[in-house]
Order: C-alpha cells, then structure tokens, then sequence
C-alpha cells in the first residue's frame, strides 16, 4: 500500500510491496490505455448504495480519499484450500485521489482469480460497471528484485474515479496455501471508516491472531467455528521523510490456522520455539566439512599462515 493504487490483496504478495512502485505503475498505465471503455447502467451492489448517502468527518486537505468500507472472508476448506472474498469502496476526495479507481489483485499458479469487479457511483448519473473481461494481465517489474517470476496482476480499472465519486470493487480467489496464515492489514494511507474481517475454519480447527501496532481487537463468534473482526475509523497514515517502511508501522492482525491435532512443519508453527526446532533438525549435520573437503581445504591452505591468507 506505498503507491496509491488499489492494490489487493494488499493482502497476500510478498513479493510485491501492497501497493506498487513507480515502475510498475507505468507499465500499468500503458496498458491501461488500451483497455476496453466500460459502459454506463451497470447498477452498483447494494452495499455499495448503502454508503453513497452516509456522511463522513471533516478531512484535511491532505487527504485525498477515505476507505469507505472494506471486507474480507476467509473459508479455510483444507490444508490445501482457501477460499478468499473481498470487497472495498473508496470515496474519492480529491484529484489524487482517482488513483483508488485502478485495482490490481496479485494471483501465481497456487492462487487463481475466481471473479473481479468494479462500480463507481458518480454523484450525478448512472453508475458504471467493469468485469474481469475488462481487465488486462501484467507481469510485474521487479526493482532489485528477481528477474524472472510467475507473479502477474489482474489490473482492472474502474472508469471516472472523480471527486466526490464512489469507486468499488469485489472479487474472489482460490488459493494452495504455502503456509496456513494470513495478513490482515486495515490500516493504509486514506482513513478508513470501516473495516471487517471474517475467518471460516473446518470443525476441529483453532487459530492464533498476533496484532502488530494496534491494540488487539476481540472477534465476535458466530458458531460454526466462524470469528468476526470489525474495526471503525483507524488514521491514515500520513508520509514522512526517512519515515520507515508503512509495512512496519501499520496496524495488522496476523492469524494462523491449525488443523485439529495442532500444528505440524507441514502447515506451521505456532511459536517461534517451534520453528526454531524444526530449522535445528534440518540443518543438524549440513554445517560439518566432508572428507574430502578437509583434504581440499588442506591443499588451498598450505604454507599459509595469516588468517586473511587462508581465506
């Protein structure tokens, strides 16, 4: 979340910085350029609706749009499939602000794009529609990064994100997790105003939720082994120099899933004692020198003394 696009999941690519750099953003915006022109009349959901009317606090003039409301469901199927829905509106508050209007959700072959959507309700006219057939695939540049990834964005780009407009989107993905874990970041550069986080997890199953930079919020359980998180009006975060990356000073929950039994090193850990003992056994013995390059080491070393020599 350091450039201004709507970068999703701001959620879930660590490779890719939430939001994304300067480079990318170019490359982004050529593509864009040939993207197809969505037509007026596609009706916006209703959840979209019920925040045209809602009224919002004074912002500075720093401010150039607030995250009217954001959502996220997590339905953990298996130890090999989750299942995530999220939705997010913005209303644009100023002309940097039209940014939000661009929606870049992440996907690789463990994690695919099911459905992607974007509205905008203008404040006069019709509302406007844009369907994952309205969007265009790129591969992101890495800066200093690898060269070579399967990473690609979905960019979609939701059409006249103007003052005073509301810009949304939702979408669903399916994803082979690596790790049984996710990242919940509710705190971003625009005010939010709402935010809501729901987990889903097999009968049997526990989770643990660590909170950095924000004070731990307790979830409401639905039954079913169903949580729900809500958190209203949380601080944008506003740019300084020097400041440190937003990654590590903004307020997130991390939560990680354990099948019944507990944790295993199939799936992760639930301490760090846990995963320190795993990496010991697995790296016991593959530090000590074979035979042969003792032998080797004796060859490159001899009649030198000085420690600097030898190396």
């Amino acid at each position: 979340m350091k450039n201004k696009f709507c970068y999703s999941r701001e959620r879930r690519a660590p490779e890719i910085d939430g939001r994304v750099g300067l480079a990318a953003a170019c490359v982004i915006a050529g593509m864009l350029m040939c993207a197809p022109r969505a037509a007026a009349g596609g009706d916006a959901p209703g959840w979209m609706h019920a925040l045209a009317n809602s009224p919002l606090p004074a912002y500075d003039e720093k401010t150039d749009a607030v995250l009217l409301y954001s959502e996220t469901n997590v339905t953990v199927v298996s130890v090999d499939k989750i299942r995530t829905q999220v939705r997010q509106a913005y209303k644009i508050l100023r002309p940097q602000g039209r940014e939000r209007g661009t929606v870049l959700v992440y996907f690789n072959p463990q994690r695919k794009i099911k459905s992607l959507h974007g509205w905008c309700i203008p404040a006069q006219g019709r509302d406007y529609e844009v369907k994952d057939k309205d969007g265009v695939e790129v591969s992101p540049p890495y800066e200093g990064g690898e060269l070579v990834s399967d990473v690609k964005l979905r960019v979609l780009h939701i059409p006249a994100p103007d003052p005073g407009n509301i810009v949304g989107y939702e979408y669903e993905e399916e994803e082979q997790p690596l790790l049984l874990e996710d990242n919940w970041s509710f705190q971003e550069l625009d005010p939010v105003r709402e935010s809501r986080y729901t987990l889903q997890l097999p009968a049997g199953w526990e989770y643990k939720a660590s909170w950095l930079n924000y004070p731990e919020v307790k979830p409401a359980q639905s039954g079913g082994n169903q949580w729900e998180w809500a958190i209203k009006e949380v601080k944008g975060i506003r740019k300084e120099p020097e400041m440190p990356p937003i990654a590590g000073i903004a307020g997130q929950m991390i939560v990680s899933f354990f099948p019944a039994g507990g944790p295993s090193t199939r799936n992760g850990f639930s301490n760090w004692r846990q995963m320190g003992d795993w990496y010991r056994e697995l790296t016991s013995g593959r530090r000590e020198p074979s035979p042969q390059i003792k032998q080797q080491v004796a060859i490159l070393t001899a009649g030198k003394t000085a420690t600097l020599a030898k190396m």
